[in-house]
């Protein structure tokens, strides 16, 4: 069992009951925000002979249990309005879009310079000539993405999903990629590129792209 899994059985022999009918039947309220009152609340619904959880999990993954409704799913959003709607060479520069998502959205040649797009999805999103430069995607989800020709040179990347994401002909002098996972091959096409300093961060592009 990881320790972002719980299995919760019935104390009844006639048949397991899923977590999401537990919380359902409310036949288990864990209402802790932490891993340790998370697990005093679950024995103290032992005691109440109601039902119990064998459970192995971190104090994200209970505070996951206690703030999402059971019939709510977890996951990023399928389309975005750009995705049914036109934005190529829309201008989003110098703005706070942390409130915004533009999965699988066509914004090719638009211009995001000098925003705040930290932790925005932009999952399989057409970025093609994309001006990003001294952006801030931290954490942002660029999975899937295409940045093929995009402008990137000071922008921070920090903690960014990268996977399966086309960075043909991107510019990235000065942008910081520290804590983002590349493909091997991808790392070393950037690598040959790298160069500068982020202008926020100090950190030099190579440095933060393990070149060596």
């Amino acid at each position: 069992m990881s320790s972002a899994t719980l299995n919760c059985v019935s104390l009844s022999a006639k048949a397991h009951v899923s977590g999401r009918e537990l919380q359902n039947k409310r036949r288990v309220k864990c209402l802790a925000r932490s891993k340790s009152a998370c697990v005093a609340s679950l024995e103290q619904a032992k005691t109440w002979g109601e039902s119990a959880c064998k459970l192995a999990l971190t104090a994200t993954a209970c505070t996951m249990l206690t703030i999402a409704p059971a019939h709510l799913a977890l996951a990023i959003p399928q389309t975005s309005t750009c995705a049914t709607e036109i934005c190529d060479g829309n201008d989003y520069s110098n703005k706070d879009l942390r409130q915004e998502f533009y999965t699988k959205g066509s914004v090719k040649y638009a211009n995001f310079s000098n925003s705040n797009l930290e932790r925005v999805s932009l999952f399989g999103a057409n970025l093609m000539g994309a001006n990003l430069s001294g952006a801030n995607l931290t954490y942002s989800d660029l999975g899937q993405a295409n940045l093929t020709n995009a402008d990137l040179r000071g922008a921070r990347l920090e903690g960014a999903i990268v996977s399966s994401t086309r960075f043909d002909g991107a510019k990235i002098e000065g942008s910081d990629w520290t804590d983002v996972i590349v493909r091997s091959d991808i790392n070393k096409e950037l690598c040959a590129i790298a160069s500068g300093t982020n202008p926020v961060t100090g950190v030099d592009t190579k440095d933060s792209l393990l070149c060596f």
